[in-house]
This record gives C-alpha cells, sequence and structure tokens, in this order.
C-alpha cells in the first residue's frame, strides 16, 4: 500500500493539531510506502526533497499567501506527479489547493478526506469556496471526523454522512508513557488544602480560542490561591497580553511558544486544563487528551462539533457555554476549592484515553478502513 498525505504545513517548518495526526498515520503505517506533500513555509524557497522522522516530505515552493493560504501552482504539479501510484490519499481539509487539485482531477488513488474544522476561516470565500468543498466530497471515496458531532453539526457533511466515519484522534506513545509514571508517582499523595492550584492553556493564540474570555473569567473568579498560564504564541499575544494588564490580573504568565518536552512540563505542573474556544473551527481539541493523558480534568466548552465529546462534562471534568464568562468563572472556582473532584475527574480522563485515545486504536481504525477500500 501507497500513502500520500497532503496539507499545506508540516514540521519542522510549522506544526498543529493536523501535524500531528499525519505524523501519527505515518508512524502507524512505517510498513508502508509514504510521501508527505507540503507547501514551503515562506516565498522564494525552492521546492526540496526532505526526509523527517524516516518519511519523505515534499515541500512545494509558494508564490504568495492569500488569506492565510500558500498559494502554488508547484504544488499542483507535485500532487499530480507524487500520487499518480499512490493507492490511498489523504486530504487533510482545510487547504483550498488541494480542493483546485481535485477539481481538476490532478490525484490518483482513493481520495480520504480528513475532515478537521469547517471552512468557517474561510469565510470571505465562503460562497465561491463552498461549491468546490462540496465537488471535493462528492469525489471523496471516505471522510473522516474526529468525532459524530462534527457530522451532525456540519451543513456541509450533512449530504455526504453515508461518507463519513469517526476516527477520534490520539496522543503519542510519549505521552502515554510519560503520563503513566507521572501518575505513578503522584497516586499517593495527599492533597494540601489551600495550596496553590495552577491552571493551564494550552494552545494558538487567535480568535476561536477564547482566550479574552479565559482571562475575563479568570479576574472574575473568587479564588485567589491560583495561577493561569498561557503557553502558546500567536496573532493575538501583544493584544492579550494588555487585556491582562488592563484586568489588574497579576498572576497570569504567557509562556510562549515552546519544544514538546516543556509542553509536558507545564501539563504535569497544572491541576486543570482550561479550552475555553468559541467556535466550531475546534473540532476536537487535541490538547484536551494530551492533558488527560497525565489525569488531568480539563474545562471546556459546549460548542457543536467534537470538543465536549472528549472530555466529558461530570466525568473527566466540566463543560460551560462558549463565550459566558461567568460560566466559566464559576466552573474554575469549584476546581480551584474542590481537590478530591479534581482527583476523581482526573482518574476517569486517564482511564479514558487509554480506552479511546491511543496510537494502536487510531491506526487500526485506518488501517481497517484503508483495506476496505482497497478492496473495495
Amino acid at each position: 500500500m501507497k500513502i500520500v498525505q497532503l496539507f499545506k504545513i508540516y514540521w519542522p517548518d510549522n506544526g498543529g493539531g493536523i501535524a500531528k495526526v499525519i505524523e501519527s498515520i505515518a508512524d502507524g503505517f512505517s510498513d508502508c510506502e509514504q510521501e508527505i506533500i507540503v507547501c514551503q513555509d515562506r516565498r522564494r524557497r525552492k521546492s526540496i526533497d526532505d526526509v523527517y522522522k524516516g518519511i519523505k516530505v515534499r515541500r512545494s515552493s509558494q508564490l504568495f499567501t492569500f488569506a492565510s493560504t500558500p498559494i502554488s501552482i508547484q504544488y499542483l504539479k507535485d500532487v499530480k506527479k507524487r500520487t499518480k501510484d499512490a493507492d490511498i490519499t489523504i486530504y487533510h481539509f482545510p487547504y483550498p489547493m488541494i480542493d483546485l487539485a481535485v477539481l481538476l482531477g490532478l490525484y490518483s488513488g482513493r481520495l480520504v478526506v480528513w475532515w478537521h474544522c469547517g471552512i468557517e476561516k474561510y469565510k470571505n470565500l465562503a460562497p465561491f469556496y463552498r461549491l468546490i468543498v462540496a465537488h471535493t466530497l462528492k469525489k471523496a471515496d471516505r471522510i473522516l471526523v474526529s468525532s459524530q458531532g462534527n457530522i451532525d453539526h456540519s451543513p456541509m457533511l450533512g449530504p455526504f454522512k453515508t461518507k463519513c466515519s469517526v476516527v477520534p484522534f490520539s496522543v503519542s506513545d510519549e505521552y502515554i508513557k510519560r503520563g503513566r509514571k507521572y501518575i505513578s508517582s503522584v497516586q499517593e499523595k495527599q492533597i494540601e488544602k489551600h495550596a496553590q492550584v495552577n491552571i493551564l492553556f494550552i494552545g494558538r493564540l487567535v480568535w476561536y480560542k477564547g482566550c479574552d474570555i479565559l482571562l475575563r473569567a479568570y479576574a472574575g473568579m473568587q479564588s485567589k490561591n491560583c495561577t493561569l498560564t498561557l503557553v502558546g504564541g500567536g496573532p493575538l499575544e501583544q493584544e492579550l497580553k494588555e487585556l491582562a494588564a488592563s484586568l489588574h490580573i497579576d498572576t497570569v504568565r504567557f509562556a510562549g511558544r515552546v519544544s514538546e518536552k516543556e509542553k509536558i512540563r507545564y501539563i504535569e505542573a497544572c491541576d486543570f486544563l482550561v479550552l475555553p474556544s468559541v467556535s466550531k473551527a475546534e473540532a476536537f481539541g487535541l490538547v484536551q487528551i494530551e492533558a488527560m493523558a497525565f489525569g488531568k480534568p480539563v474545562i471546556n466548552t459546549r460548542l457543536p462539533s467534537g470538543v465536549p465529546t472528549v472530555s466529558v462534562d461530570g466525568e473527566t471534568g466540566l463543560t460551560v457555554k462558549p463565550g459566558n464568562v461567568s460560566q466559566l468563572a464559576r466552573a474554575m472556582d469549584r476546581l480551584v476549592r474542590d481537590g478530591e473532584l479534581r482527583r476523581a475527574y482526573g482518574r476517569n480522563a486517564y482511564e479514558r484515553v487509554r480506552e479511546e485515545y491511543t496510537k494502536e486504536v487510531m491506526i487500526g481504525r485506518h488501517r481497517k478502513l484503508f483495506e476496505y477500500l482497497m478492496n473495495k
């Protein structure tokens, strides 16, 4: 089986949740011939053939960027050439250049569309882009989503429900290993009353993450024996720092972008994670299961996406209404005050990851699907 994965960015130039899914698939199918095709992260760079962690990566040169989208004629050429003998071509949606390649019939092999999120980020192009996306979904042999909620709440996926399969994301083996070791080291420790509680956010500082809501909720909490750390960078970083200053909260730390090892240390040091996203552009929230792998409860939002099905309200954490400052403040106060509740939610979170979100489970579902498509 030859598998070719298509997206716009990949490690080490750029990463994120989609890049982690690409990497998980690449690792899980190490017995197959593979290639990943992405765009160069900056203009005027020549196309190169690269190898990242043993997997071939084609980095196509780009002409310019429009609406956060790298535009590349070379990318279209590379899709045509390098999928020519592919059995499975995986399009990690969204990247309009790939939709154009599908429209022009430049790909080969069974087309699997990994639907990571909707087209909200392309709202200025929505009327035109919607037609092209509908064509892509019509051509797809299978559409993968991370949870049933993404199917139920997506107008685009509605007509194609019979093509959809749910394949939840996974945490890496490193997170499973480190999480198990961490939990073994802390499970006998007693919870100290009135000890400082560390609240953590991890993600890009962009509009749909709801970090402004998080800062306002934190400022409105009754509990004061806590700190808030925001890990990640993005275009709103300076604006959020100014908001924190205007709210007169001096127990907030902006850690910026960090390595995976540093991120794990932040997860180990926190008492619970908050994912305050306000848009279904947050389709799953991979960071939730990363924290849950370390037995950390999660506060998330009741989005019409997969987010609230990952960490379950009243079982592995708390779920609040998106954009509701007072609800989020009350939820954070509750977890700050109740150490036993945090511990109970954390145990459930760890068990949920082991049952649903390991790489073995994820790759097993992919392999079964790919073999079905090839035999079909």
